[in-house]
Order: structure tokens, then sequence, then C-alpha cells
């Protein structure tokens, strides 16, 4: 039998029991490899790209961003700096991110999409979209409310959680 186990946080909320977190984590684990499995690599042309998952996302931080530091980008996305110059190399090389050092400290080094990158970036966003609305256009209208619903909650509760990014 599971524990029962409720805490009280400092400022009087429940906390919740480690049972109930423990589901949660294990459903998070299998939701988010189920989506790229899913819906991501094999449907949006992320298994033929040049690109990997790395370096879209590090895209997708300077396209929502804009202009940052290596560092900060690879510090949000926990990347290492051997392994974020690398995935750079190649993102500059195929046209998509700019580097320059920073006018005010030329220590640091920022990064930003060039057009062709931001190009890129929306293409693949539209095609994320178009694919989602392709699949999701084959499911009952009772099973899209229960999605619509659960993913607004989700997102509700996510948008809850501190996080510095």
């Amino acid at each position: 039998m599971g524990k029962i186990c409720v805490k009280i946080n400092f400022y009087g909320g429940i906390i919740m029991a480690d049972d109930k977190l423990e589901s949660i984590v294990q459903n998070f684990v299998k939701i988010m490899p189920l989506f790229q499995k899913k819906i991501i690599r094999n449907e949006c042309g992320f298994r033929n790209d040049t690109f990997n998952h790395s370096h879209f996302q590090i895209m997708e931080v300077l396209g929502r961003k804009g202009t940052q530091p290596i560092s900060e980008v690879a510090k949000k996305l926990l990347i290492s700096t051997p392994n974020m110059t690398k995935l750079l190399n190649k993102l500059i090389n195929e046209g998509m991110v700019e580097r320059a050092h920073d006018t005010k400290d030329r220590r640091i080094v920022n990064i930003s999409l060039t057009d062709k990158g931001d190009q890129y970036l929306k293409d693949k966003f539209n095609l994320m979209k178009d694919t989602l609305k392709n699949r999701l256009s084959t499911i009952p209208d009772d099973q899209l409310n229960k999605l619509n619903t659960s993913l607004e909650n989700l997102k509700e509760v996510l948008m809850e959680i501190s996080s510095d990014n």
C-alpha cells in the first residue's frame, strides 16, 4: 500500500503526497517521449533534417528571446560549453545563427538568428502546427474536448511552476 504522507508548507499550503508526485513524474516521463516520437520526429520532418533537437532548441530560444550571450543559452538548455560550441559551429556554417562580440563587453559573445534561421524556425513551427492539426483531426470530438481541457490544465500548472526560462 502507498504512503499516506501529507506535508504542510511554510505558508500553510498542503504539499502533495509522495505517491501522487511519483505518479505525476512517471506520467511526464512517459508522455514526453511519446509526444516526441509520435508527433515531432516522425511527422514534422526532424528525422531526415540537417539539425537535431538541440539545434532546434537553440534556434527556438533565440527566436523567442532575441540575441543572447552563448553562456545564457547554454545555461537555459543545460548544454555544456564544448557541446554548445559544436552545435553552434554547425548552425553558423549552415547560415542559421551568427556570432558577434557584445558591443559593451568584448568578453561576451552573443548569438542571434539570421534571416535564414528565422525563416527555418517559422517554417518548422508551421509544419508542426499543420501536422498536429492533421493528426488531431482524426480524433472524435469528445476526445478532443478532453485533450483540450487537459492541455489547458497542464499549461496553467506549468505556468505556476517557478522557472527562470
